[in-house]
């Protein structure tokens, strides 16, 4: 017996763009509800610390006077690579200062962190000026600001549903089929839905990114009919891989590290051109994600062949030390990474690693993704009745993507979203029921529930190990390929059924196998490397490609 409910605006996520997404919505007056697998404004990928701090762009000239939203759009202009819609940069640049003067308002001014009434402000991956602005404990404050405002507004908040499929009538979207904890049909018709649903990093085994970023959003919009645009492009980069998981800070490339294998062989030297020294590559490290635009994609290029190669240790990890660094001499050189050192080396040396003496064991991280469902101005996708924001949105991002933009960006067009999808949802003169394609959806289900195959762990570990090998970093057409026909084989297994009680997980395996499948797509149609897209047998960039490439069903 399934439970049905009605709204205008139904907010797939619980992170930031859609808390603001919802927040917008009911503004506007719409009945607004938000629909989240975890616990709204305590889960996905806003919520999952990986730094000390969070970044947030605005060019409001807070460092740097010389700033303004014209530097800001050409900042994003450059980073794109000729791959962004360009007026949703624009549109990023201009509004970027009103998103951050609405969450000062709705938290009384305790999102931003502040040193004698002044934001702190630093310069982020990919900018020519300091507009990052400090959150501190990650994103944390920024969930709790809008967690706290939603409480206060009059929203349903539906916490612990797993989104299955998005339901259809007339071409238009008009709700969500969803699954309750026990597994049992949750549907909710909607006027409009917007989907935040966030990333899809889990497609990877080492990610860094919580357990519920599935790429739901991504695969329910496929499959609907939606296209999407720069799924081949992927943040990802060098990580602490054991003894436990953190970001590798940047700053730390000026010691010169060494990398080796699990064998004690430099490999930074096996893969770099006979002209190019490693000091030179390392030098040129001065950016998180991997981008093909630098000799620094050298050092992930490096890390994760010696991974396929097997050359890694136990867990697969390449090992980086700094027993060749003259740190007296670095400390007098630079006073910044002096200060910067100490509180590194102690985190550190609180876990067991004495950095001096010890190695670390490094890998390549997938974070994430710069593309997803292609969105207009209004933050509305290709079928009517659909909108967008956050990770799951594709548009202002390309080929690489600002540090500290993505979190502007859930906020500007979360906002934009919800706006947009209310009045989408009060302009209909009737809300269709969409009852059919529920129907057609309790259908597939049934065969889910059906099988006794394999446990849905060994399907996952399948799947993230192919999925690391074909499309982590290196890529080529024959890996492609052969990735799209292992996939093929590996979605018949999952839709023919799972063990008991794991319904819930085998949906979350059929989204990220649909999401590879996507990003692989892409992949064999840029016939190049570009930003963070590397194809090992087109390793330079093509100028006729420099263009989003858009999927869209047949």
């Amino acid at each position: 017996m399934s439970s049905e409910l009605r709204f205008d605006v139904l907010v797939l996520g619980g992170g930031g763009a859609a808390l603001r997404a919802a927040l917008s919505a009911c503004e506007q007056g719409a009945k607004t509800a938000i629909l989240s697998k975890g616990e709204a404004g305590k889960s996905g990928a806003t919520y999952y610390s990986v730094a000390e701090v969070g970044a947030f762009n605005v060019p409001d000239g807070a460092l740097d006077p010389e700033d303004s939203p014209e530097e800001f759009y050409r900042d994003m202009e450059m980073a794109a690579l000729g791959t962004a819609q360009l007026p949703l940069c624009r549109i990023l640049a201009e509004q970027a200062e009103s998103a951050l003067q609405y969450l000062e308002k709705i938290s009384g001014g305790t999102v931003f962190a502040k040193e004698d009434g002044h934001f702190k402000v630093y310069q982020a991956c990919f900018s020519t000026r300091p507009r990052s602005h400090v959150v501190e404990n990650h994103f944390k404050p920024i969930l709790r600001a809008l967690r706290e405002e939603v409480a206060r507004r009059d929203i349903t908040v539906l916490s612990g549903l797993q989104a299955v499929d998005l339901l259809k009538e007339d071409g238009q979207v008009c709700g969500v089929y969803a699954l309750d904890e026990a597994g049992a049909p949750v549907i909710v018709y909607a006027g409009s839905v917007v989907l935040a649903t966030g990333g899809a990093s889990r497609l990877f085994r080492r990610n860094m990114y919580p357990r519920d970023i599935t790429g739901d959003g991504y695969a329910m919009a496929w499959r609907a009919g939606a296209r999407m645009s720069n799924m081949e492009f992927i943040q990802a980069g060098i990580g602490v891989a054991a003894p436990f998981i953190n970001l590798f800070g940047n700053y730390l490339w000026e010691a010169n590290p060494q990398i080796e294998n699990a064998a004690g062989e430099p490999v930074l030297e096996k893969y770099l051109p006979a002209e190019v020294t490693p000091e030179a590559v390392i030098r040129e490290k001065t950016h998180f994600p991997f981008s093909t635009r630098d000799l620094s994609r050298y050092i992930e290029i490096a890390v994760q062949s010696e991974y396929n190669y097997g050359r890694g240790t136990a867990g697969g990890n390449m090992l980086l030390n700094f027993r060749g660094t003259d740190f007296d001499s670095l400390f007098r050189r630079d006073p910044v990474f002096a200060s910067m050192w100490k509180v590194t080396y102690q985190w550190h040396k609180e876990r067991g690693i004495d950095l001096y003496r010890d190695p670390v064991e490094i890998a390549c991280f997938a974070h994430a993704l710069n593309g997803g469902v292609l969105i207009d101005e209004h933050a509305a996708a290709s079928l009517p009745g659909l909108y967008a924001a956050g990770e799951t949105a594709s548009g202002p991002h390309g080929a690489d993507r600002l540090g500290g933009n993505m979190s502007v960006t859930c906020q500007v067009f979360g906002n934009i979203a919800g706006r947009s999808a209310a009045a989408y949802a009060k302009g209909l003169k009737a809300h269709p029921t969409g009852e059919a394609s529920a129907r057609e959806i309790a259908r597939r289900l049934e065969q889910l529930t059906s099988g006794t195959r394999r446990e849905c762990r060994d399907l996952l570990e399948t799947l993230q190990e192919r999925s690391d090998k074909a499309l982590m970093i290196i890529r080529s057409q024959t890996g492609l390929q052969k990735y799209l026909t292992e996939l093929a084989d590996l979605k018949a297994e999952i839709a023919r059924g799972g063990t008991a009680g794991c319904l819930g997980e085998l949906v979350q395996l059929e989204n990220l196998a649909e999401v590879g499948g996507l990003i692989a797509r892409a992949a064999l149609e840029r016939k190049e490397s570009r930003g963070s897209h590397y194809r090992a047998d087109y390793p330079d960039a093509d100028p006729a490609l420099a263009h989003p490439i858009i999927l869209e069903k047949a």
